[in-house]
């Protein structure tokens, strides 16, 4: 199965420190204006005529994706948002460091005390005085204004957050040490979300990166501090979209590399939820959005009633019919490939991917070729079937992958995923010609004999 590139891929890149990262500067205040606006392109009606309870629910002549609702009006959202990042990223106001004389004496005994542990109250403050000098240089226009500065910013605060009480001693130590090294790093790059745009990336960048220690299982535990500052950033109505790209890219890097408890995860899926609820939110942001709720691992809420995490939020998107469409799609690959457990129903599920599958059919053949189809396809064939053999692996919360292999004695599953999955995904992917007829009819007809399954509980 070919990889579909997406415009979202994009913008995870930026936010990879390893990526250059001095990128986002020209990009974040852009990324808006190539991500959502697509041209209005002529189409035929196609001369097969659709099933008719699916042809009323879409418009004729409607190119993909399909349209937002048309009684929103997102203009003044999307140029207020335009204004807000240009307006951070206009700051200028850099924050006071060290004289370079005193920042000069301090910086060899704090490099060793950073090694060795040092974790007394003088110590502590000479090290947070050090990271001022170091950090508060993205306040600097001039100084981010050269991509080496940036890299090497970068390079030194990997190095020292790797080998941070690397000669303390002993695990308990090293750990005490860690905890108060990242606190001091976090409490510094804090002010940075304030600031210039330049600022905030660097920071996000650098907070993403800290780390308690790796314990027995080979698990590296986060800085459950970083996690919750990154997750503000998403809460927080004052900060711009391109600044919760950076974030919710943060965020998803936090989730796919370290152990993350399961209270944080709650608090991940929950924000992510109400952004995804904000509206006049771009495709793509809403997209990185989804994909994040990827690698949260906790299928259900660890406190009160006992709801799933992520799979309600994908059941939400997939039942949104004024969502883009290819937002749809691919929650409906987080239905077959995200966490869930042996409680889900997914008879239910798969009528709601079922019906998707057939709105975006008909879609389809009224504009085959266009790009955006194919990664639809992908999503939806995936919503069903196993990407790769690791994903018959059986190991809740996350595998086997694929409804068609989460609930393998399912008849609906395994009906519905035979035409929804082979007869319409499978054509999206290739995407030179239309679907027939046929196979949108006895899809429909599949639909419509199992009509019950819509309101069917299934969590």
């Amino acid at each position: 199965m070919p990889v579909v590139a997406r415009c979202i891929q994009t913008l995870s890149g930026i936010v990879a420190v390893s990526q250059y990262p001095l990128i986002v500067l020209a990009i974040c205040c852009s990324w808006h204006g190539f991500v959502h606006t697509q041209e209005a392109n002529a189409t035929a009606v196609s001369d097969e005529p659709a099933p008719p309870d699916v042809a009323a629910q879409v418009p004729a002549g409607a190119d993909p994706p399909a349209p937002e609702n048309p009684n929103q009006d997102c203009m003044p959202k999307i140029i207020d948002q335009q204004a807000l990042t240009r307006k951070i990223r206009d700051i200028n106001n850099p924050l006071a460091r060290l004289p370079e004389a005193e920042y000069q004496k301090l910086r060899r005994p704090v490099a060793t005390g950073i090694q060795s542990g040092a974790e007394s109250a003088a110590d502590l403050e000479n090290l947070r005085l050090v990271l001022k000098q170091r950090l508060f240089q993205a306040t600097d226009p001039a100084f981010v204004a050269e991509p080496d500065n940036v890299k090497n910013l970068f390079n030194e605060m990997d190095r020292e957050i790797r080998g941070a009480g690397s000669n303390a001693g002993n695990a308990q130590r090293t750990k005490s040490y860690r905890q108060k090294y990242c606190d001091a790093v976090l409490a510094v790059a804090k002010p940075l979300f304030d600031n210039n745009l330049d600022a905030r990336s660097i920071a996000i960048q650098v907070v993403k990166e800290l780390y308690i220690n790796k314990n027995a299982a080979g698990l590296t535990e986060n800085h459950s501090e970083s996690m919750a500052a990154l997750v503000a950033i998403l809460q927080n109505p004052e900060q711009p979209d391109s600044v919760k790209v950076m974030a919710t890219g943060a965020i998803r890097y936090v989730l796919s590399n370290t152990s993350v408890i399961p209270q944080e995860q709650d608090s991940v899926s929950d924000t992510i939820a109400a952004e995804l609820d904000r509206p006049c939110t771009e495709i793509p942001y809403q997209l990185l959005l989804v994909d994040t709720l990827f690698s949260v691992t906790q299928p259900r809420r660890s406190t009160g009633r006992r709801e799933t995490n992520v799979l309600r939020t994908f059941v939400k998107l997939v039942d949104d019919k004024e969502r883009p469409l290819e937002v749809r799609c691919r929650a409906a690959f987080g239905i077959g490939q995200g966490a869930y457990d042996a409680k889900v129903d997914f008879d239910a599920l798969t009528w709601k991917v079922a019906n998707l599958a057939l709105q975006a059919s008909v879609m389809f053949n009224q504009a085959p070729g266009d790009p955006a189809w194919q990664q639809c396809g992908v999503d939806l064939f995936f919503a069903y079937r196993h990407i790769d053999k690791t994903g018959l692996a059986k190991q809740p919360p996350m595998l086997p992958q694929g409804m068609m292999n989460r609930a393998a004695a399912s008849a609906p599953v395994n009906e519905s995923g035979s035409l929804a999955a082979f007869k319409i995904a499978v054509p999206l992917v290739v995407n030179n010609a239309k679907i027939p007829q046929a196979d949108q009819v006895a899809l429909e007809a599949w639909i419509t004999a199992n009509q019950a399954l819509q309101n069917k509980p299934w969590e």
